[in-house]
């Protein structure tokens, strides 16, 4: 008969080996980089769009040129590791005023590239040369710049190739709206608005706003059955910003029905001994890998490297990996 000591020995190990056997789960599910790995410079990057299985098209709010940057990101089938990643250049031309370009997305059906800027309130559609084209999305006069909150505009932008379909909301409600109702815009490929449907923010997570709080969504992707893929980003910032905050959740959307399904949250933070904080602004499908799992590549903003005494903002690539089993998801 075995010893006491022995059992607790086994279930001893049993345990262990089911802690390992979860952390290699969670960790196989969300892959972090930093872009310094591979000497891309300090930016802010706001957001990504994939132009083919390799290439993506990103931008940074503080470009001044209107344009988009091309990385070349090539991901293992097999492991949904990065394997190589490279800075492919800058593709922009002059413009007026600094954009402030937050959403892109690529519309392969028009061989073009959208840009939301939230200093205009505009989406600009651009050459694959970074050119304008001189022609842009028929935003509504109710999301125009005058109507909405300071630097809370159009954040994010999507492209659904298959229902040929522009989708776009404002980062936050509305003055006339109320708390927490974004109102969520779809354009045709005519670039004609189509439809509206409401969306409804998830409450805050933080217990006070702090030194500066922005709440509201920041990237979305289309899904093949015409749903999406939505980022909701809620950002507090400690007076003395160490005890910042960056909480993310990723929903699974319908605009039809209004369904919403909470399919991954994660947070960042700042402090003393952590300074891992990373404000996720930009997402996108990427591959999907051999054994069916789709991912998703978000990026964060750093606000060029930001720094704060000996402490200073780093940027982010992270890969999560989604199930057919939770939703439908298609390139």
């Amino acid at each position: 008969m075995a010893s006491d000591s022995h059992r607790l020995g086994t279930k001893g190990r049993r345990w262990v080996l089911a802690v390992c056997g979860l952390c290699f789960s969670i960790m196989f599910f969300a892959r972090t980089y930093r872009l310094r790995h591979w000497h891309v410079a300090p930016g802010n990057y706001s957001g990504i769009t994939s132009l083919d299985d390799v290439h993506y098209a990103v931008v940074s709010d503080k470009d001044s040129l209107a344009g988009f940057h091309v990385w070349a990101i090539h991901i293992d089938s097999r492991t949904g590791r990065i394997t190589s990643f490279q800075d492919e250049g800058f593709c922009g031309t002059p413009y007026p005023i600094r954009r402030d370009a937050e959403g892109v997305a690529f519309c392969p059906d028009r061989h073009s590239v959208f840009i939301c800027g939230e200093a205009d309130q505009r989406i600009l559609e651009h050459c694959l040369d970074g050119t304008l084209t001189g022609r842009e999305l028929d935003v509504p006069e109710i999301l125009g710049q005058p109507h909405i909150f300071p630097n809370r505009g159009f954040e994010a932008l999507c492209y659904d190739s298959l229902h040929q379909l522009f989708w776009t909301c404002t980062e936050s409600p509305l003055p006339t709206d109320s708390a927490r109702t974004l109102r969520l815009i779809s354009f045709g490929s005519d670039m004609q608005p189509m439809a509206s449907f409401r969306y409804i923010l998830d409450p805050e997570q933080a217990q006070d706003h702090g030194r500066d709080h922005y709440h509201g969504v920041v990237a979305m992707t289309p899904l093949r059955d015409g749903s999406l893929l939505v980022l909701e980003r809620e950002a507090r910032i400690a007076p003395h910003y160490s005890g910042s905050r960056c909480y993310n959740r990723l929903f699974h959307f319908v605009p039809t029905t209004g369904e919403k399904q909470l399919l991954d949250s994660w947070q960042t933070r700042f402090t003393l001994l952590n300074t891992r904080f990373a404000n996720y602004e930009g997402m996108c499908l990427g591959p999907r890998l051999n054994d069916g799992r789709q991912a998703v590549l978000l990026i964060s903003d750093s606000q060029g490297a930001y720094s704060r005494g000996p402490w200073r903002l780093k940027d982010y690539i992270q890969i999560r990996f989604l199930n057919d089993k939770d939703y439908s998801i298609s390139k």
